[in-house]
């Protein structure tokens, strides 16, 4: 399977669900932003449930 008709398929089911997929990176002053860079620093494998609750609440 390619990866464009893979994304096509993904992008329809975001589509239908709600959701829509980025193309851009997050704003620098929201959650996924927040996360996205804290992972950068420490690792994905590493962000544990109280991280995105910092995010969250604008404390990360």
């Amino acid at each position: 399977m390619s990866n464009e008709h893979t994304d096509t398929d993904l992008a329809f089911a975001l589509q239908v669900t709600g959701f829509e997929l980025a193309t851009e990176p997050p704003a620098p002053d929201t959650p996924l932003a927040r996360i996205l860079h804290l992972a950068g620093e420490i690792g994905y494998e590493n962000l544990t449930d109280e991280h995105f609750d910092l995010a969250r609440a604008g404390r990360l």
